[in-house]
Formats: C-alpha cells, sequence, structure tokens
C-alpha cells in the first residue's frame, strides 16, 4: 500500500518525518517602560520584546485611562517622545509591542508630569553691612526655594552653596571679613 503525504508528515524516501507547522505568534509585552519629562514633553524607553518588528504608544491622563487607540504606531526603535504636551498635566504611557502575528498586551505604565525649565531669579542687589551682606532678588515662577552661592571675585562663585532651601526672595550671608 501507498501512504498518502498530509499537513503532519512528509515522506523521505520509504519513511514519514513528523512536521510541526510553524505557529505565529505576537511578541511578548515590552518591559521597564520609563518616562522622562521635558518641557512639553516626555522621552519613552522601554526594553525590547523578543520578535517585535515595531511598537505601539499608549497614551492617557489617568493611570489606568491609556486610549486605546495609539498615539504613535510603527516605532522601531525602544524610545519615543511624546510632544506637545500640556506642562503641569500628569500623562500616562504604555507601549505594546507588534509583528505580522498582532499585537502584545501592553507594558507596565510610566507617568510623567512635563514642566518648563525655570528662569533664573532676577534683580539681584545686595547690601553690605559690618560681616555681612543682606541679599534680595526677584523670585522666578514656578520656583519653590532657592540656593545661595558665594565667591571672591566675579564669576568665581563656588559651585557649592553657601545656603539652600530659602524659600523667601531674599537672604543674609553672616561671617564675613569685613
Amino acid at each position: 500500500g501507498t501512504s498518502e503525504s498530509s499537513l503532519d508528515e512528509i515522506r523521505l524516501g520509504s519513511s514519514f518525518a513528523a512536521v510541526t507547522p510553524a505557529v505565529a505568534v505576537a511578541p511578548p509585552a515590552p518591559t521597564g517602560l520609563t518616562a522622562t519629562v521635558g518641557n512639553a514633553q516626555a522621552v519613552l524607553n522601554w526594553t525590547a520584546s523578543a520578535g517585535a518588528t515595531s511598537y505601539n504608544v499608549y497614551q492617557g491622563t489617568t493611570s489606568g485611562g491609556e486610549s486605546t487607540t495609539p498615539i504613535a504606531t510603527g516605532v522601531t526603535g525602544t524610545s519615543y517622545t511624546a510632544l506637545s504636551l500640556a506642562n503641569g498635566t500628569a500623562y500616562y504611557f504604555e507601549v505594546a509591542a507588534a509583528n505580522t502575528s498582532g499585537t502584545s498586551a501592553a507594558s507596565n505604565e510610566a507617568s510623567a508630569t512635563p514642566a518648563a525649565p525655570l528662569l533664573a531669579p532676577t534683580g539681584l542687589t545686595a547690601t553690605a553691612a559690618s560681616g555681612q551682606v543682606a541679599l534680595s532678588w526677584t523670585g522666578s515662577l514656578g520656583a519653590t526655594s532657592y540656593n545661595v552661592y558665594q565667591g571672591a571675585a566675579s564669576g568665581g562663585e563656588s559651585a557649592t552653596p553657601v545656603a539652600t532651601g530659602i524659600t523667601a526672595a531674599t537672604y543674609t550671608v553672616t561671617g564675613l571679613t569685613n
């Protein structure tokens, strides 16, 4: 008798070999998603998923509330910069890996609250007295505290502050030599 070949067997001479058809599977979910804030943006980075050919990025403004529609598809690297974000608003992100077989589950969630960079205080004045100098300045919008730096020459201030955590726009440096 003759045997007929099927999807499960291939005839090799007078014997048969079993063949297991390759099953295409979607890649595993990306891991290690992080978000680093910038001015009106967030830079996302994650660990690559085996078998992924691209990634989809999802965004929301509540934890667990990422949209089911990605803000970016076809991202081929393991980083993405979300632009045009509102400073001061919290954003939440997830990433999914994709290949021709499908899309993975979502990665871990990462959050970021973009912020505008602080501007330097302006209008610094110094009023000398015996063994001390009273400083005053115009505060910077959004600043929560100030550091004071001192030096013996113009432009020669130390990189180490003489005072930190100052919450008012004034400070008196004491212990100076007349």
